[in-house]
């Protein structure tokens, strides 16, 4: 693992006292989460074995696995305490170590986590606390840390100095510098169509999406009516963009705007979409 190029979501496992504390050899394998969702295929590498085999939902994820989202997928990891929703072209790998670790070392992932202060996401460039939803995204070819915090409060930390993060704000932190002040996210797009009268589009067809553009580049996500869980989401430029959803039903559609910096706003209000038999 090289620590320069990684990201991690970590909290502290307990330890059962009285017992020796475990190597690595004997955390590899252990069974930490559950693919809980899955849109488009998503990679396991196993430590030790050849190739990369195709995780589906309801396995298990176990600590030295190492996950890639493909370019068009989404996968979710359901822990107990919190969940992990990364984007297309994504690499997790969760680490056979005694502090339980989700690891990003490129892409783009959102963090849920309810309760106290458990959720800590750590990169080379700083270390983040908090509890609520959060956006880190990753670029390692500019070496930096982009933090969206969309609900919640969160603490950023590196380079000897913090900042404090409240819902609706953002910061970005370059490799061997502390974090930029916390910022206001640029504005989130308006004007979505299809809005809160749905369109209607027949299943495989699909539907042409467009907004006020307020960003460079876009981040488009879908979701259902009674879920904030994400289904399918990908990187798009100023729009108009066309998506096709494989289900029948009604469904929720946002956008996010990214600034020239990388900065990514709250999402939009919701647009409808209802997909139909022929």
């Amino acid at each position: 693992m090289a620590p320069n190029t990684l990201a991690d979501v970590q909290v502290r496992a307990p330890q059962p006292k009285g017992r020796p504390k475990a190597g690595p050899s004997q955390l590899q394998g252990i069974a930490v989460a559950t693919l809980a969702y899955a849109a488009g295929p998503v990679a396991r590498e196993i430590p030790g074995a050849s190739g990369t085999s195709s995780l589906k939902p309801g396995e298990f994820v176990r600590t030295g696995d190492r996950i890639r989202t493909g370019a068009e997928s989404v996968a979710r990891l359901a822990f107990p305490w919190m969940s992990v929703t990364a984007s297309p072209s994504t690499m997790i790998h969760i680490p056979s170590e005694i502090i339980l670790s989700v690891v990003f070392d490129e892409g783009r992932a959102e963090v849920a986590a309810e309760g106290g202060d458990i959720l800590k996401i750590r990169a080379a460039e700083a270390e983040v606390r908090g509890a609520g939803r959060v956006v880190v995204r990753r670029d390692a070819q500019r070496q930096a840390l982009v933090v969206t915090a969309r609900e919640g409060t969160f603490r950023v930390e590196g380079g000897g100095k913090a900042v404090v993060l409240l819902a609706g704000e953002g910061t970005i932190v370059r490799q061997g510098s502390p974090p930029e002040p916390a910022t206001r996210l640029p504005p989130a797009p308006s004007e979505l169509h299809p809005g809160k009268d749905p369109v209607y589009v027949v299943r495989g067809e699909p539907a042409r999406l467009t907004w006020q553009q307020a960003g460079a580049t876009h981040h488009l996500e879908v979701l259902p009516l009674d879920s904030s869980d994400v289904l399918l989401e990908r990187d798009v430029g100023t729009g108009p963009e066309q998506m096709s959803i494989p289900w029948l039903g009604t469904f929720r559609w946002r956008v996010a705007a990214r600034d020239a910096v990388g900065l990514e706003s709250l999402p939009s209000a919701d647009g409808l979409i209802c997909v139909v038999e022929k």
